[in-house]
């Protein structure tokens, strides 16, 4: 499942692999190259739309109109009450970027991960101190696995 963000509220996608293809819904998406997707559903021909990530947002532009849909990654919330950082899917580690002992502030990059083809960042849920990291580059997550613990401060 992947949530967005879009002026209209938050939606949740669940992709369904499909060979080459993903069904979302009545569609099914058909990945052409790095920014090429073709879309088939709701009884019309095929189209082309062209989709790219910068940062949190996904930029798509199909039938002539440019939607923008801001990523919301599971992993970036707590794992529960110790502060712990999930895997928003599964997938690969590409980054850890901090270490045991790291003072960290919310929304701080912890680890980067691909899933889907695209980069995953797992955030810091809130300031803290890192007591733990569960993964290293090159490891494979389940989603909900927890990544990277953070100790909230207590002053």
């Amino acid at each position: 499942m992947v949530e967005f963000r879009t002026p209209e509220g938050t939606v949740e996608v669940h992709p369904v692999p499909d060979g080459r293809s993903w069904i979302v819904g009545d569609h099914r998406l058909t990945r052409l190259d790095d920014v090429r997707w073709s879309v088939e559903g709701e009884g019309r021909p095929a189209r082309i739309a062209h989709a790219i990530r910068v940062d949190d947002d996904v930029w798509l532009h199909v039938d002539g109109r440019v939607h923008r849909l801001s990523l919301v990654e599971p992993g970036a919330r707590s794992g529960g009450a110790e502060g712990g950082c999930t895997a928003p899917m599964p997938g690969a580690v590409l980054e850890v970027l901090v270490s045991v002992g790291d003072e960290v502030e919310a929304g701080t990059p912890l680890v980067v991960m691909e899933a889907m083809k695209m980069e995953h960042r797992v955030m810091a849920p809130t300031d803290g101190t890192v007591v733990a990291v569960h993964v290293e580059v090159g490891g494979r997550v389940l989603q909900g696995q927890t990544l990277v613990d953070v100790e909230t401060d207590v002053s």
